[in-house]
Formats: structure tokens, C-alpha cells, sequence
């Protein structure tokens, strides 16, 4: 890889452990997949909206949305209010609910399904765990090759209504990538989806701009349209070009309990030793 980018901070440890990924061979989509899956499968990421350690629903279980895309052929594939841990985003288009499940068991994956009679145990999730909207995000580019690629994945917003979907999963919303760049948001996504916002960015970036200044752009015009929305942006262009923004004021990461103003997003490339936590532009 060229470059690989995160949304959150959270997701720090698990891109340092894959550098050794990162430097191989592996596609981007792969790298993507495999890191998200990772931080997926890890219940101490609960408390990041995120896997199986993830919030309940209203009717205490779990429902999962997970997408991810590949920009040089615009292969997608996107599962949501799904019950049950599978893994299985990048093997259709998009299936949701017990439809997901089933064609994740009829094509030999297996897991535990969840239900409101055979839910996991689940932690308490308080007060500010019910304001939090929290999306793991990740963007891979390989330049050689033209290969860029993006994914994300959440639990959904702690306490949701069964079968919400957020914007996360829907293509031009929570994830975009084509030939010229990759963008995914993180935040209000009962709102988020009325923009449209990969999408948008990614257009900006194939008409010339590079990535900070579209997603600037595109946070400011839906700042102005609705300045209580809470949006965080990542993305990256083909040349290797990324960047940031949000109307996140502060944020406390719930692993580290370190305090950031603003929205901190996680940078490696393939010159870096190690990967670096920074900090987005702020819309006002």
C-alpha cells in the first residue's frame, strides 16, 4: 500500500499491527476487508459503535451494518441489520436482515445469529454511549495498479429501532470510490444519508479538486443546510493526495479516554514507521 487511512482514532492499533500486511503484495480491497474485520471481531471495540461488542437494539440485539467498495472496477457489496458476525460484505451487492443470513449460511459461513430470545450478553451502554455515531471507516490506495479501495463497518446508534439502516452501508452515502478517489463519513446517519456525501466528494476530486478542499466543500454546504449534524469525512485521491473534515467540536476516545478537539483520523503511508493520529479541519 501507498497509504491507508482511518476514520476515529480507535482504529490506530489495529493499522499498525497490519503494516507488515500493508507492505505485502495484498490487494487493497483485501487490506481493507482484513483490518476491518479484525477491529470487527474484537469485543473491546464495543464501546466504538462497532462488532461484536457493539450496542443492542431497542429489542437487545445486535444489528450490523458493513460495506465496502472498490474503486478501480466499482465492485460493491454491502450487508445491514444484519444479527449475526459473517464477514461476508464484499461476496454480493447488498442483503439485509435475515436474508443476509441466510445466504451467509447457504455459502458455508457460520455464525451465531442473534435474536431477541438468543441475544449475547451485552455491556451497559449509558448515557453518552446513546450519543455516540461512530463508523469505522478505512481507505486503502496503491498506486501502482490504480487500485483504491474503501470499507466500514458499525454497530449502529445504541438503543435503534430493529431493522434501522443508517447511511454507513449505502453506497454514495457512508462509502464511494471510483478510479479517481475514496471517501466515508461517520456521524448523524439518519441525516448523513440525505446528502449523499462520499458520493459528492469523490465527484469533486474527479473534477480536479483534491481531497481536504472537497471535503471542506461538502461538509460547509451541509453545515449550512443543518449546523446541528454531526459529520466526520475521510478521503484519498488516486496520486496519493488525502485529507479531512468535520463538525466534530471534541471528542473522548472510548479505548484511551484521551481527549481530542476535533475529529482525529488515522494516517499511515508506506514512508511512515508508524502510523499517525491527526486531527481534521473543523467546519463552523
Amino acid at each position: 500500500m501507498d497509504l491507508i487511512i482511518g476514520t476515529w482514532s480507535f482504529c490506530f492499533d489495529a493499522i499498525r499491527q497490519k503494516e507488515e500486511l500493508y507492505r505485502s503484495e495484498t490487494s487493497c480491497l483485501d487490506a481493507v476487508e482484513n483490518t476491518i474485520n479484525q477491529i470487527e471481531g474484537d469485543e473491546r471495540y464495543g464501546p466504538c459503535i462497532v462488532g461484536r461488542g457493539g450496542p443492542p437494539n431497542s429489542a437487545g440485539y445486535r444489528e450490523y451494518d458493513a460495506a465496502i467498495m472498490d474503486g478501480r472496477t466499482l465492485k460493491f457489496g454491502a450487508v445491514t441489520a444484519l444479527s449475526g458476525d459473517y464477514n461476508l460484505a464484499d461476496h454480493h451487492k447488498m442483503l439485509t436482515g435475515e436474508g443476509a443470513g441466510q445466504f451467509a449460511l447457504e455459502n458455508g459461513f457460520r455464525a451465531e445469529c442473534e435474536t431477541p430470545h438468543q441475544s449475547k450478553p451485552v455491556r451497559n451502554f449509558g448515557e453518552n454511549d446513546s450519543k455516540s455515531h461512530d463508523t469505522l471507516g478505512l481507505i486503502a490506495l496503491r498506486q501502482k495498479g490504480s487500485e483504491i479501495a474503501v470499507g466500514v463497518s458499525t454497530s449502529g446508534a445504541p438503543g435503534k429501532h430493529p431493522g434501522r439502516v443508517g447511511d454507513s452501508a449505502l453506497p454514495g452515502g457512508g462509502l464511494y470510490a471510483n478510479a479517481h478517489g475514496a471517501a466515508c463519513c461517520s456521524g448523524d446517519g439518519d441525516e448523513i444519508l440525505k446528502f449523499c456525501p462520499s458520493f459528492h466528494i469523490v465527484h469533486l476530486i474527479s473534477q480536479g479538486m483534491v481531497p481536504e478542499e472537497a471535503c471542506k466543500e461538502v461538509v460547509q454546504k451541509i453545515y449550512n443546510q443543518n449546523n446541528q449534524l454531526e459529520i466526520a469525512l475521510i478521503a484519498a485521491d488516486i496520486k496519493g493526495n488525502y485529507g479531512a473534515c468535520s463538525t466534530v467540536r471534541s471528542w473522548n476516545d472510548p479505548l484511551t479516554q484521551k481527549h481530542y478537539e476535533g475529529f482525529p483520523y488515522v494516517l499511515w503511508t508506506k514512508d511512515m514507521t508508524c502510523p499517525e493520529i491527526q486531527l481534521a479541519p473543523t467546519v463552523s
